[in-house]
């Protein structure tokens, strides 16, 4: 069954579905590669691997500094996404109460530019300031603020693409029935946000779990993230330990982005179901209208 944007494309969508069954296998092959390597019984990754055996994964899971690096990674990204989270909330809030045109493209594109900016020149910045201030030697904290400056335009973009959902005479509807701005920001446009806030917090966590370069820099010394340890390890022994550690990060960005689509099911559901009569209203409707 052709759809709409098929018959437009009409014999042009055959090299267009070509196109796009080799950008799949080029992005899906080498993960697939890399699940099989990491379930190899040899001690060097191999493919195809030498037999099936899952020892890699339990030497990951049962070894301390693996699972350290994991908990100092997943803490980082919490705060971090945290952080991005208000700061990207209020900040597409703010925004629409800017009238000025101009500014609000520039201000726009303040919070954009850190996806165009390398990490490194992030890193490179938050470094020297790590050095000058003597009482952030030693601490999270210039890591943290790097990473949450990284995550913070994927919350401002989908946050603000909820934001231009909402129908626009709901707030002066709102101030008309005598509301102030922090009921309507409360009882209005958060509600309507929250979907968005949680896809744009659930990419910007991904994003920051996965970033290494910020970490080089501005990690302290004798710790390290798990994107850290990856790359160290690269660097010692190129083993199936590696791979293994490499594929439970994968699977475990896979289920975080596997959030949105569900939750997005669940809630127009659920809204289906509270715009859709009830079966058992119906009978009796039909009987009034009967009579």
């Amino acid at each position: 069954m052709s759809t709409p944007v098929g018959r437009s494309l009409g014999w042009y969508r055959i090299p267009v579905i070509v196109v796009a069954v080799l950008a799949s296998l080029l992005l899906i092959v080498p993960f697939l590669i890399l699940v099989a390597t990491s379930w190899t019984g040899g001690s060097f990754i191999l493919f195809p691997p030498e037999g099936f055996s899952l020892q890699w994964y339990t030497e990951v899971l049962s070894d301390r500094r693996w699972m350290e690096s994991f908990q100092l990674s997943l803490w980082t990204a919490t705060v971090s996404t945290l952080i991005a989270a208000v700061l990207g909330t209020l900040g597409a809030i703010g925004l629409t109460r800017v009238r000025n045109r101009l500014a609000q493209r520039w201000i726009r594109t303040l919070f954009i530019v850190p996806i165009a900016l390398p990490p490194i020149a992030y890193a490179v910045g938050l470094h020297g300031v790590n050095m000058e201030l003597g009482f952030l030697r030693g601490t999270l904290v210039a890591l943290i603020v790097g990473h949450a400056l990284v995550a913070l335009p994927y919350v401002f973009v989908i946050v603000s693409g909820g934001l231009a959902r909402i129908d626009p005479a709901l707030r002066p509807a709102a101030s008309t029935l005598g509301a102030r701005w922090p009921l309507i920001l409360w009882k209005i446009e958060l509600p309507a946000l929250v979907p968005y806030l949680l896809s744009g917090a659930l990419f910007a966590f991904v994003v920051v779990f996965d970033e290494v370069v910020l970490a080089v820099f501005l990690m302290p010394p004798g710790e390290q993230t798990l994107p850290l340890r990856m790359l160290n390890a690269s660097q010692e022994a190129f083993s199936p330990e590696l791979t293994a550690a490499s594929t439970l990060v994968s699977f475990l960005a896979i289920l975080v982005l596997a959030i949105i689509p569900v939750s997005n099911a669940v809630r127009r559901r659920r809204t289906r179901r509270a715009l859709s009569p009830r079966r058992a209203d119906r009978p009796a409707a039909l009987e009034g209208a009967s009579r």
